[in-house]
């Protein structure tokens, strides 16, 4: 299929183009338009608004199939929504699943599909992929694949189902904003010894306290973490750690982590330390400074 993707396009120049256009080979045209700006109400100055994408949509071109999507709440009387009526098409929503609405289906789709998970893999991919239905079922299908019909250790599927980050990574923040911080050190060198590079480690960690450090700006500004998964464009699962964590530590201590991190990260590449050391000195630092200043320790992930 003649398949075009338009990502939030504040300009609908070429978008226009091909929605009027009849495909000049191929008999039929698909165009999927992902998070337009017109929808949302975040279409930036100078850029079309949705009375000029209501007006594109009547001029769809016969052979033109036309699909937009948007992952926010669109106002009732937004004119883009009777444009496609008029078109005569659909208008349809997609509620975002709650906790158990996800657990429900994953453990549906997991029957469906003749998996045998060890104790823990459940829980292993909610944590690692998130809510997102679409990527559970590609994680299933690789699952799948790997199976061939046997059962698969708890370990199998951790290897299978690894995400961007491993699990054990988010635990040394919690550990360290825990009731014994020096617990955070010992996870680093055991995730030393499992072999992750030290680079890895440290590109992680300063990920995750950048993240941190957002998050405290945007609870502070907005009063509540209302939102913050949204404002982050991360998992629900994520902002509610963050958000734990967020009440946890002051910021400026944070900011403090994230200079020492670079800091070791330069120690390390000019010599001056050892990976292991470098990161363990680094946890140890932090966990310091936690109980000099005093913290309310984060609550158990649940």
């Amino acid at each position: 299929m003649h398949v075009e993707v338009f990502d939030a396009p504040a300009r609908l120049q070429d978008l226009r183009r091909s929605i009027s256009e009849v495909p000049l080979i191929d008999a039929e045209r698909w165009i999927l338009v992902r998070d337009p700006p017109q929808l949302s109400g975040t279409a930036r100055r100078g850029g079309d608004g949705p009375d000029a994408l209501a007006a594109l949509i009547a001029e769809r071109a016969p052979t033109t199939s036309l699909c937009l999507v948007a992952h926010a709440r669109v106002a009732p009387q937004n004119p883009v929504l009777l444009a496609v009526r008029d078109a005569g098409g659909e208008v349809s929503y997609h509620p975002k699943p709650k906790g158990r609405e996800v657990l429900a289906w994953l453990d549906a789709e997991i029957a469906a599909r003749g998996l045998r998970l060890g104790p823990g893999a459940v829980r292993h991919l909610l944590d690692v992929v998130g809510a997102d239905l679409g990527a559970l079922a590609s994680e299933l299908e690789k699952l799948v694949a790997l199976a061939a019909g046997r059962a698969l250790s708890i370990s199998e599927v951790r290897a299978a189902v690894a995400g961007d980050e491993p699990v054990e990574m988010w635990t040394v923040i919690d550990e360290l904003l825990g009731p014994a911080p020096g617990k955070a050190a010992a996870t680093v060198d055991q995730l030393l010894n499992d072999g992750r590079s030290s680079q890895y480690l440290l590109s992680v960690l300063a990920g995750q306290a950048r993240d941190l450090l957002m998050a405290q700006a945007y609870i502070h500004s907005h009063g509540s973490p209302s939102g913050l998964a949204a404002e982050l464009r991360i998992p629900d699962w994520r902002a509610a750690r963050l958000a734990r964590q967020a009440q946890a530590v002051p910021a400026p201590l944070v900011a403090g982590w994230i200079h020492d991190l670079h800091e070791v990260d330069r120690r390390i590449k000019a010599g001056e330390l050892g990976d292991a050391d470098g990161l363990r000195l680094l946890s140890l630092q932090a966990a310091e400074q936690l109980v000099r200043r005093g913290r309310r320790p984060v609550a158990p992930a649940g």
